[in-house]
């Protein structure tokens, strides 16, 4: 029994090995792509679904006010009249009196998911016919339209999305969500990019022509589900489109306050994975390798070579997620 239980811990030490080395090969070959710009560049409509007023609201979104884009439109939704995000928002329709900022607040709703809800009302104030779909706690640089939008002028194309990195320096519990992002959530993304055909999208960034939407029966198609950008990205693929993961990176800042509000935020984001991508999710069991390392050497102390695999794999652990974070993400926690 001993002798399966160390041939099991060597394996799965091994296995996350080529995983840590993988994903810094999937992160190079994601980040060596190079889309030719596009002219001229199609306008788009930038929906914003919002629900309260963090004190970082106004500076996220002062972040789309500045891009550097020909023709933009942004639509900032809510759903209750007295919420504190609408005065945000006529701060900035101040503020920047020359960009197009639209205000849509309708409370009502078309099924149990409310942020499609609001995505459905603000798509139907949009005037033009690509869609950039972001949530609230999303900051970018005004290179970002230039960046995501060249792809989609492919026909094939419809829809497009990018990885995101943790923000959030404070309090602790948001810092190790951050921490959560930039060191495991990237490195499933990454290595997915290189082994398999994308059929999905992440929330911080989604960018959808006006007729892949129409073909999937728009918003309203996901008006249930609770993994909205998850299932935006299958029924594109589904449809006939193609779905693509391109390299950029956008900020996003997670508000979670407590350790609790962090357990059951991470714990409905493995449900959510778990119900998305069952065989995915129970294969990640494999990468946690600091996990088997920690478990070889309290089980097997005596042998060398458990003590040299736990120390390789720690140390390729270390390298991938400083590598990872600091270098391609540029995330400021580890950059």
């Amino acid at each position: 029994m001993a002798t399966v239980f160390f041939l099991l811990l060597t394996s799965l030490l091994l296995i996350a090995s080529l995983y840590y080395l993988f994903t810094l090969y999937a992160a190079w070959r994601l980040f060596r792509q190079d889309f030719v710009a596009a002219e001229p560049l199609p306008p788009v409509s930038i929906f914003k679904p919002l629900k309260g007023a963090p004190a970082d609201l106004y500076a996220h979104l002062v972040s789309f006010c500045r891009l550097d884009y020909p023709v933009v439109q942004i639509l900032c939704g809510v759903r209750d009249p007295q919420d504190p995000a609408i005065a945000v928002v006529q701060c900035l329709q101040r503020d920047f009196p020359e960009r197009d900022l639209v205000l849509v607040v309708n409370p009502e709703v078309i099924g149990s998911n409310y942020k499609v809800s609001t995505l459905h009302h603000l798509s139907r104030e949009a005037k033009y016919d690509i869609f950039i779909v972001t949530d609230s706690d999303v900051g970018v640089e005004p290179d970002y339209l230039r960046a995501i939008i060249p792809p989609l002028t492919d026909p094939q194309i419809g829809l497009v999305t990018c990885l995101y990195r943790g923000g959030t320096l404070s309090p602790f519990p948001a810092l190790l969500e951050s921490l959560l992002i930039n060191t495991i959530f990237a490195s499933l993304v990454l290595v997915a990019t290189q082994v398999e055909k994308t059929t999905y999208a992440f929330g911080a960034t989604i960018a959808i022509k006006r007729h892949c939407l129409e073909q999937i029966g728009g918003f309203t198609a996901l008006a249930d589900y609770l993994a909205d950008d998850y299932y935006l990205g299958h029924l594109a693929v589904r449809a006939g489109y193609q779905a693509r993961i391109l390299p950029y990176v956008v900020e996003t800042h997670p508000g979670v306050v407590t350790l609790g509000e962090l357990f059951h935020h991470q714990l409905r984001w493995a449900r959510t994975q778990r119900t998305c991508r069952p065989s995915g999710y129970v294969g990640t069991l494999v990468i946690y390798g600091t996990v088997w390392a920690l478990v070889g050497l309290v089980a097997f102390w005596p042998s060398l070579l458990m003590r040299t695999l736990a120390l390789v794999t720690v140390g390729l652990r270390l390298l991938s997620a400083a590598t990872v974070s600091g270098v391609f993400l540029k995330a400021p926690l580890l950059g």
